[in-house]
């Protein structure tokens, strides 16, 4: 039984994971986190949810967690609290997941370093489905060649913080990655009277409406034909379901930083 403890446990994401965590045969939900500042801090979880453990207490402190009473940590927060959770996984030596997109460059930079004491999973995106998609774009990018413009449309529900997605960025930073370009080749969004593409763009645009859970369309457009790689998610349980195998991957692993493409063997 792999215990874990789940930070944002509040959240749509979090909550969701922490349900399917409950439910599961092999996994046992032993904590819950969110901010101090939560409404629910100090809340039972059973007051949240009717089938909850009762004896488990959302709690505001990461310093409230002891070392050997959870194996895995997952993260379903925000930037500054994922941090803080590579930081005591590191020091606790025990596996994290870090679902929460949204990361800086030196956000990024600090959860490598505690990655040299503890496996991690940075997964901006946990379904099985937009990982395969990432895979389909290095390669159907690296064949098609520069005479194919790409631009990356994302849409989510409309109180989704982050624009854009950490899934646009990472499919950004496929196909700059496939064309051997650097980041100033990604254009986030485009307005004025000067925003004409320039040559080996590669546009991100953000939607933001109602309730939907994701969905990402990568566009490869010639002057003669285009070709649309699309994946929708009906469901935030997609995301939850490629959680819980991460959280079973990285139980047990040797140091270092890993993603879901590791988690999938792909």
């Amino acid at each position: 039984m792999i215990r874990v403890v789940v930070s944002g446990i509040c959240g749509r994401m979090g909550g969701m994971v922490a349900q399917q965590i409950a439910a599961s045969e092999d996994l046992k939900l032993v904590g819950g986190l969110e901010m101090p500042a939560h409404e629910n801090a100090g809340r039972r979880l059973c007051d949240l949810w009717t089938d909850a453990d009762s004896s488990i207490t959302v709690s505001s402190r990461l310093d409230e967690l002891k070392c050997g009473s959870y194996d895995v940590l997952v993260d379903f927060s925000v930037a500054s609290q994922a941090v803080a959770c590579a930081e005591r996984a590191s020091a606790d030596r025990l596996g994290l997941i870090i679902g929460t997109t949204g990361l800086t460059e030196y956000e990024m930079a600090a959860i490598q370093v505690a990655s040299k004491n503890t496996p991690i999973v940075v997964a901006p995106n946990t379904s099985l489905g937009i990982n395969m998609l990432f895979g389909l774009v290095r390669l159907v990018t690296e064949r098609l060649g520069e005479s194919f413009d790409v631009e990356i449309v994302e849409a989510h529900h409309n109180a989704k913080k982050d624009a854009p997605s950490g899934t646009a960025a990472k499919l950004a930073e496929i196909v700059a990655g496939a064309r051997d370009v650097g980041p100033d080749m990604i254009q986030v969004g485009r307005s004025g009277l000067d925003a004409a593409r320039r040559t080996g763009e590669i546009g991100v645009h953000a939607i933001r409406a109602g309730g939907i859970a994701g969905r990402h369309t990568v566009h490869l457009v010639s002057e003669v034909e285009e070709l649309k790689l699309s994946h929708t998610a009906f469901s935030r349980e997609a995301f939850a379901i490629g959680a819980l195998k991460a959280v079973r991957f990285v139980h047990g692993k040797p140091p270092g930083l890993y993603d879901m493409m590791d988690v999938l063997d792909l």
